[in-house]
């Protein structure tokens, strides 16, 4: 192969690396067009110039260098772009459904999270008070999925018609284990508290930082639950509002393929490997 021909096949390799991985991040609903530059700059432009140099002062090494820095880059940017995906679709932002049905065969009490806000229909406020919570499920994941420690952010609207006494709520990233019938704890947010006469007219933002799930197993879910924890009345007039009008929803968790995450891995090392191969053909 001449020296243009391993040139263009380089570029060709970062460069479907990158569009590749814009392809699979410009499904999520958080994908913007300064994450696509932050992409194109890293991802793309400063491999393609390390195989310029490389090219033109005969250093094949650097040739491996830049492609392994090309798919750092794109797997790092798609674990954090490419959104967790459950069986109904491929996003990473869920709504809270309170009506008027459990589509998703989750236990009596426990309400849907939604992946898409079209599902979402009348409002709904869920009372709070001493030691009430709520839990919703996401629909199944796959044995093929896995999900990225990450940072969690919900989107609660939460009121408050209390005049005098304020209300402290959690809320806290679960993973169902289908097999064992077990709920493990991602993350716990600190507490949060609603000031008092607060109306769901915009959503408390917070964020908290959630564990991995190495790989789910078939029928694997995700739980969040909302626990009211002010104690004694403090409460009585809260309420966690959701639908339309409040659609209380919350950003999680990325996934990234299980082969790419090998090449990830293989790719620091392949450099070193070819610096020793060149040396011994010396």
């Amino acid at each position: 192969m001449t020296r243009s021909l391993r040139a263009l096949a380089a570029f060709a390799a970062i460069a479907a690396a990158g569009v590749l991985a814009a392809r699979a991040a410009s499904v999520g609903s958080t994908f913007t067009a300064a994450d696509f530059f932050l992409l194109v700059a890293l991802g793309i432009g400063l491999p393609v110039a390390m195989v310029v140099y490389a090219f033109a002062h005969r250093r094949v090494g650097i040739v491996v260098l830049a492609f392994c820095v090309g798919l750092s880059v794109n797997v790092v940017y798609v674990a954090n772009a490419v959104p967790a995906n459950a069986a109904a679709n491929n996003t990473n932002q869920f709504w809270f459904n309170n009506c008027c049905t459990q589509s998703f065969a989750c236990p009596s009490g426990i309400w849907d999270l939604l992946q898409s806000s079209a599902g979402l229909t009348s409002n709904t406020s869920r009372v709070g008070g001493a030691g009430v919570s709520y839990t919703y499920c996401s629909d199944t994941f796959t044995s093929s999925q896995s999900l990225q420690a990450n940072t969690t952010t919900a989107n609660l609207y939460m009121a408050n018609g209390s005049s005098t006494k304020t209300c402290d709520f959690t809320g806290e990233l679960l993973w169902y284990q289908a097999a064992s019938s077990t709920i493990t704890s991602l993350g716990l947010s600190a507490t949060q508290t609603i000031p008092t006469n607060t109306s769901a007219n915009a959503p408390m933002i917070f964020s908290w930082a959630t564990a991995a799930v190495a790989s789910f197993a078939d029928g694997d879910r995700l739980y969040f639950a909302v626990a009211f924890t002010s104690t004694g009345p403090n409460c009585n007039n809260s309420a966690l509002t959701t639908g339309v009008i409040a659609p209380s929803n919350f950003v999680t968790a990325t996934i990234v393929s299980e082969v790419v995450i090998g090449f990830l891995l293989l790719a620091p090392v392949l450099p070193a490997a070819i610096r020793w191969l060149t040396r011994r053909r010396s």
